[in-house]
């Protein structure tokens, strides 16, 4: 899934999507705030998720949760497919590359804040990025003329459907246990962005990108 998205990430997207051929800024920099907060341990004691402090008003932990990981393997994995799929996308659309980001966030913990979450700390990025991903999943899906282009997004559904039910991370190792459920949440709010930005036609910038022609690979 990542090469498919690698090998697309070199290709630059038709400007009336929107794309740019200079470096995903807004995604270089996600990843470098996450370095910080997953590297220092008093930054990650400091930004870490935590249900009970963000009660008490610690409310930046609502961000920086996302940046935190719990050990080099987290963060080398999340990073990596954060950086493939938001630069990916960032390419396309730099607005729906933040709308997916919002999106994320919203579903993600709103998750995260409620009585059923089961979970009262949570750490990492492999939760919200699941909704640049499936966003640019489907671009990448809808731009090839056979239907082998979303063999990608098949792929990554049924990760998502293996570690829901096995309970367990299909790449990363961390010291605290897996929550796939925030996955489920991250696609969440990558298809409700999607419906929005049709429903209200945001722009035509962002339907571009969203419904490229096959032609534009």
């Amino acid at each position: 899934m990542n090469l498919w998205l690698y090998k697309s990430l070199k290709q630059n997207p038709p400007a009336c999507a929107g794309g740019v051929t200079s470096l995903p800024l807004v995604t270089l920099g996600i990843l470098l705030l996450a370095l910080p907060f997953s590297l220092s341990p008093e930054l990650f004691q400091l930004g870490y998720f935590d249900q009970t402090l963000i009660g008490e008003g610690q409310l930046w932990r609502l961000i920086s949760g996302h940046l935190s990981h719990t050990s080099t393997s987290h963060l080398g994995w999340d990073t990596l497919a954060f950086a493939l799929a938001a630069g990916y996308l960032e390419r396309h659309s730099k607005r729906l590359l933040l709308l997916s980001l919002l999106g994320g966030l919203i579903t993600v913990n709103g998750l995260l804040l409620s009585p059923w979450s089961g979970v009262g700390s949570y750490a990492g990025l492999s939760g919200i990025l699941f909704a640049p991903l499936f966003i640019s999943l489907l671009i990448f899906a809808r731009k090839q003329p056979s239907l082998n282009g979303w063999l990608p997004m098949l792929i990554c559904m049924g990760k998502v459907i293996w570690e829901q039910f096995s309970g367990q991370a299909l790449l990363s190792q961390s010291p605290w246990p897996p929550y796939p459920a925030a996955h489920l949440a991250g696609i969440l709010g990558g298809i409700s962005i999607v419906a929005f930005s049709l429903m209200l036609k945001t722009g035509n910038s962002i339907r571009t990108a969203l419904f490229p022609q096959p032609s534009e690979v």
